[in-house]
């Protein structure tokens, strides 16, 4: 299908930008030092690898999660290993925000905070016996892309909510180019949970280019931010 291809190309050019912005916060956070930058280099990181192993994988499969209809094997892994990468990205998104909000006046962060480690993956268990009871695999992975875009749309209201917060406390420029990124991607990421839900190529796809002008636009104020500050 020409909806398949047009996904597929706009998740490798999502991925080619996601490292770009990863890149660029790491060059920003090492001239300002902000450690809110080093949590958005990590976490486009793993969106990058993960978009471009999703694209991988809608090759391979010749579908996408959306469509999917028989998908087994390496496919099947392969989805629920971008699926966790993105899911963990933007837990390290909140993370950051949640560092950068607690942050006292004095710039150091309070002592004893907690660590996390994001419960995700799928349970072997689990898929062997919807293996061996022949179970629709694709119904298994449209449900897994549903919980995983919920999930995600619930962190990026957290991730806007916080981006709020820490402008409010800066009145910085670059916390409101970075916020009104996050708030494209959120736009973003509750098209892409309505394309799960109606089964709808059409607004996977606009999903995905709303996603991509979000990660542009963040790749733009990171960029310029970095030729202002050198």
């Amino acid at each position: 299908m020409a909806s398949d291809t047009v996904i597929s190309v706009l998740n490798i050019l999502s991925g080619v930008v996601a490292l770009l912005v990863s890149y660029y916060a790491y060059r920003s956070n090492r001239l300002v030092g902000n450690n809110l930058l080093r949590y958005i280099s990590i976490g486009f990181l793993l969106l990058g690898l993960s978009l471009f192993l999703e694209a991988g994988t809608e090759n391979l499969a010749r579908t996408t999660p959306v469509n999917a209809a028989s998908v087994r094997g390496v496919e099947l892994g392969a989805f629920l290993v971008y699926t966790t990468m993105q899911f963990a990205a933007y837990l390290v998104f909140a993370w950051g925000y949640v560092l950068s909000t607690l942050r006292r006046p004095d710039g150091q962060s309070p002592a004893g905070a907690p660590s996390t480690t994001p419960a995700t993956g799928a349970s072997p268990a689990l898929i062997g016996a919807l293996a061996v009871r022949m179970i629709a695999v694709g119904t298994f992975i449209l449900t897994i892309y549903l919980v995983s875009q919920l999930a995600i749309v619930i962190l990026l209201l957290f991730i806007v909510y916080h981006g709020v917060l820490v402008f409010t406390r800066t009145k910085s420029n670059l916390s409101l180019m970075v916020l009104f990124g996050f708030i494209l991607i959120f736009a973003a990421h509750i098209l892409l949970f309505g394309a799960g839900t109606f089964t709808s190529s059409g607004l996977l796809v606009i999903g995905d280019t709303i996603q991509f002008c979000g990660f542009l636009a963040l790749l733009f104020f990171l960029y310029w931010s970095g030729h202002v500050v050198g």
